[in-house]
């Protein structure tokens, strides 16, 4: 009887278990291991045992714990991309290390760094016509939790005023991040030069944050120069501008965001007798980034260090 050579690929796919990737696709839909037991009708120790295999054979922790809630790593958002159609058709399945065929970029920021980098990233990403899909979402930020985030595969790149250093973690400075004071052109009479005594009582809009930089420098500016609480607070930058334009608040952003959006809003920028904060942008992503990604940081941070 005649034999046929068989394709490396196809014995390849007797090391997968197909019940371990629909579980997996199950986790990550439903983000809890209980609620997938109760679904199949077994114990969530069978689950968890399964889920233990599957993390083995794929060399990645594919979940984090986040109080009930699992999370998915960066490669287990890349993986459960590519294992649906794979599902659809068992026909086609192919060798996990040809699966991911689109590069997801997982991106980090705090949502007032956000109107920074992200238009400027996917604008990159549509020049150079890449397999690259941007996935953004926005954090309170440190060193630590920047690390942890890049460490767990949950992220990679990460954009924030933190220098990290860590002996896997790529850092380097964007550019530096200098406020301005704004007020709105149609709905205030603020000079365009204020006074300690205007801005001591003006209406104040704020980002609320956890980024201790800020905390710090907004501490020694409501010191010196403030008679009272800020009438907003807020973590949506979009607001600060939208409020700003609306009212006769006064708002404090930085001069790139103020360039953007300024004839949008119809925001005019007030000089202050007192110097505002500078900060520094960062960028951190892991040393084994894929090559692609890596140029396309590098060409960022020169076309955005204006």
């Amino acid at each position: 009887m005649a034999t046929f050579p068989v394709s490396e690929k196809i014995c390849s796919l007797t090391k997968i278990d197909l019940n371990l990737l629909t579980l997996f696709c199950l986790i990550y839909s439903m983000g809890s291991i209980s609620k997938v037991a109760d679904m199949l009708n077994i114990s969530a120790s069978a689950v968890s045992q399964s889920l233990r295999k599957l993390r083995e054979l794929m060399g990645d922790n594919l979940f984090v714990r986040s109080g009930n809630n699992l999370l998915p790593t960066v490669y287990a958002d890349e993986l459960y991309d590519n294992i649906l159609p794979i599902i659809d058709k068992l026909s086609t399945l192919q060798p996990l290390s040809s699966l991911v065929k689109k590069k997801r970029l997982t991106l980090y920021t705090e949502a007032f760094i956000s109107p920074l980098v992200v238009p400027e990233l996917t604008q990159k990403i549509v020049a150079i016509n890449s397999d690259i899909s941007l996935l953004h979402r926005t954090a309170d930020l440190n060193e630590a939790k920047i690390t942890e985030l890049l460490n767990m595969r949950q992220a990679d790149v990460v954009f924030s005023t933190f220098s990290v250093e860590s002996s896997n973690i790529v850092c380097q400075k964007i550019c530096d991040m200098k406020l301005v004071l704004i007020a709105s052109r149609d709905h205030s009479d603020y000079p365009d030069v204020i006074t300690e005594a205007i801005f001591r009582e003006a209406n104040l809009v704020g980002y609320n944050t956890k980024n201790e930089k800020i905390i710090y420098h907004r501490s020694i500016v409501d010191k010196k120069f403030r008679s009272s609480e800020r009438c907003l607070l807020t973590t949506s930058f979009a607001s600060i501008l939208i409020i700003v334009s609306k009212t006769n608040c006064l708002g404090i952003i930085p001069e790139m965001v103020f360039s953007t959006y300024a004839e949008m809003y119809r925001l005019k920028r007030l000089d202050t007798p007192f110097t505002l904060p500078q900060f520094s942008l960062y960028s951190s992503s892991r040393k084994e980034i894929d090559k692609i990604i890596s140029a396309l940081l590098v060409d960022f941070s020169v076309n955005v260090s204006y």
